[in-house]
């Protein structure tokens, strides 16, 4: 050690011998060319876009809830069983869907990572097929398939397993496979680049110390892929609190969610105030839910 490293920590505080640590945020802005002030101006195009696409609208859906034909129709949906009956639908679907679509998902994920190159590559394609392919097509789709003489009724008969048509279509378990294959791109992707990033050596020592598939999981699989899984499930969580097209085409009127119970309010009952309040409270109940994932998560730094 030199001598003015040995004299300086008895001189100076820490604070100014070492610079400060940068955090991650701090270092990615410190990249970017350009001056501190320059660097404000790229603020400006999300900032006006989440004025005008997102603060505005909300604005005036406050106000047109607040101002509506019967007064404050905030108080009014929170008094209607439909609608509490709704939420409480709604939220125990997501948290169905959430779960299925991961376990799912990693078993998928697995799958791609270690398959040969041409399998892989077919899988993919189908997993990006489904992503870019409208949910409305894919809703159809399913429907098809449930129907009371459709695909599934058809296979079943080729083994002499279906003698009269399936109740299935328009019931609660007709959604969740359907929500299922909307949802699973979105926690595949994560999970497939954190099982792609799994370190082969602490694999390989697993294997030669004598550990089986099932301590090699819990042991060194779970952990580096549990953040991924975390981040996919919440996007997919928050992402099926607003479904509406599959529930309304599969799930039939005793299935409704808080999305289709909105565009009944809209369109059937002509009350856009009940409707405004209603989208409001979908929209905050799922903002506190991100809020407080991303608390216990850090799921906005994984996502970044």
């Amino acid at each position: 050690m030199s001598v003015s490293a040995a004299v300086l920590p008895e001189v100076l505080p820490r604070a100014e011998i070492e610079p400060p640590v940068a955090g991650p945020t701090r270092r990615r802005l410190a990249r970017i060319p350009g001056s501190k002030a320059e660097r404000r101006w790229l603020l400006w195009p999300p900032l006006i876009f989440f004025i005008v696409a997102l603060l505005l609208p909300m604005i005036a859906l406050v106000g047109q809830a607040l101002n509506g034909k019967k007064g404050n129709a905030f108080a009014e949906a929170l008094s209607m069983s439909s609608f509490t009956d709704a939420v409480v639908r709604t939220v125990l679907l997501a948290a169905i869907v959430t779960v299925i679509t991961v376990i799912v998902g990693y078993v998928y994920a697995m799958g791609v990572a270690t398959a040969p190159n041409w399998l892989k590559a077919v899988l993919m394609a189908g997993l990006l097929l489904s992503l870019w392919t409208s949910i409305m097509v894919r809703s159809f789709g399913w429907m098809l398939i449930e129907l009371p003489k459709g695909a599934i009724y058809w296979f079943m008969g080729l083994f002499g397993l279906a003698d009269k048509p399936l109740e299935l279509y328009q019931t609660t378990l007709a959604m969740y496979p359907a929500m299922v294959a909307v949802m699973l791109p979105f926690a595949v992707l994560p999970l497939l680049s954190a099982i792609n990033g799994l370190d082969r050596e602490q694999l390989n020592a697993a294997t030669v110390f004598g550990a089986g598939p099932l301590l090699t999981f819990r042991k060194v699989i779970l952990p580096s892929v549990a953040p991924a899984a975390i981040s996919g499930g919440v996007l997919v969580f928050v992402m099926s609190l607003g479904f509406y097209v599959t529930p309304l085409l599969l799930g039939g009127p005793k299935n409704m969610t808080v999305s289709v119970i909105i565009n009944t309010q809209l369109n059937t009952a002509n009350r856009p105030d009940l409707a405004a309040a209603m989208s409001i409270l979908l929209v905050g109940g799922t903002i506190v839910i991100y809020l407080i994932a991303d608390k216990l998560f850090n799921v906005s730094e994984k996502w970044g």
